[in-house]
């Protein structure tokens, strides 16, 4: 098939979690390049929705409810919806048995996935074209995937996101955010093991402060994590505040409004370096060669590595390798980002 005279219709399907979401955009962004005339659709579920609906890289989409693999009138809407799009092409950049079982209901003569290992469980067995990863980091990896198509893969990624609904954004915009910058943390994750303690990014604020003159601004979401921030705060007046609480795209924006961003493995910090935004990661668990900030102006700092395969592993072990990882460590390579972006 030549995409190019003849523009395909072109399914992405990237289900779960906000920040998978957010290294599968940069895939969207090349294929809408390439192909600017294409039909280009997104099948996603409900947590990673808002990166997703509206965005202006898409033609079509569908938000799919947590367990509707097991719902058979879910199935049957899936199977119907698929079928008017009239997919050409479809990508399971997830590798999952879900991903692939909903690549193969959009009856896409072509599915495009990864070989095992990048790919588990019966993906393998349901995509048609296997495509070995070329790299370590996820982004490269899943923009692999176009030479499927006889493509390259861009030397340059993007980030296209959806706008910022209108409250929120002024909500964002009347926040007293200081005029010469501020830092923004993002301290918090799904699992503790990936934690640096909020006790460090506190310290890590005050001494930004004394050292820089900047405040910071603490992301937290629910009342657990904001009243940690809140605590926090108290305890060093002046140095830390606790950020509006905002969608993942009120999050994008508070972002390219920071000077620098400070975070663990968690959708923040990957919105952070797919916006090209100086950003450092701080790592103990997750491989920062395949998912930390991968652009220009992003580091990745860890003192100890514990590599786990799957978010089970990872919940069986603690904060040891993160606690390992000093505020004096983390100060002296954000003054040194700073001093690389100014």
């Amino acid at each position: 098939m030549d995409s190019r005279k003849h523009p395909a219709r072109l399914l992405i399907v990237r289900l779960s979690s906000i920040g998978d979401a957010i290294h599968t955009l940069p895939l969207a962004a090349a294929l809408r390049r390439l192909y600017p005339e294409a039909f280009l659709g997104w099948l996603v579920e409900e947590p990673a929705a808002p990166l997703i609906v509206n965005n202006p890289l898409l033609d079509w989409w569908l938000v799919l409810p947590k367990g509707w693999l097991k719902k058979i009138s879910w199935l049957a809407r899936l199977r119907r919806e698929l079928k008017k799009q009239q997919f050409e092409i479809a990508f399971d950049v997830q590798g999952l048995s879900k991903s692939a079982v909903a690549a193969f209901i959009s009856g896409a003569p072509l599915r495009v996935g990864f070989t095992r290992g990048e790919a588990r469980e019966i993906a393998p067995f349901l995509d048609n074209r296997l495509i070995p990863p070329p790299g370590r980091h996820v982004v490269a990896n899943t923009l692999g995937l176009l030479t499927a198509l006889g493509e390259e893969a861009p030397s340059a990624t993007e980030l296209v996101l959806p706008p910022c609904p209108a409250p929120e954004l002024a909500r964002i915009e009347s926040f007293p955010a200081p005029a010469d910058g501020f830092y923004l943390f993002g301290p918090w994750t799904s699992n503790i093991s990936k934690c640096w303690p909020m006790e460090y990014f506190t310290e890590l604020a005050a001494r930004l402060r004394q050292t820089t003159g900047r405040p910071t601004l603490a992301l937290g979401y629910g009342p657990a994590e904001r009243e940690a921030v809140a605590r926090a705060a108290v305890k060093v007046p002046g140095a830390l505040e606790l950020a509006p609480e905002v969608s993942p795209l009120g999050v994008a924006e508070l972002i390219r409004r920071a000077c620098l961003f400070i975070g663990c493995d968690s959708f923040p910090l990957h919105l952070a370096a797919g916006l090209g935004r100086p950003t450092l990661g701080l790592f103990g668990v997750s491989d920062p060669d395949r998912v930390g900030p991968h652009l220009a102006l992003g580091r990745s700092l860890y003192t100890r590595l514990t590599l786990t395969s799957s978010s089970r592993a990872r919940a069986r072990l603690t904060q040891a390798n993160l606690l390992a990882l000093s505020v004096e460590e983390v100060e002296a390579a954000s003054l040194r980002l700073l001093g690389e972006t100014q």
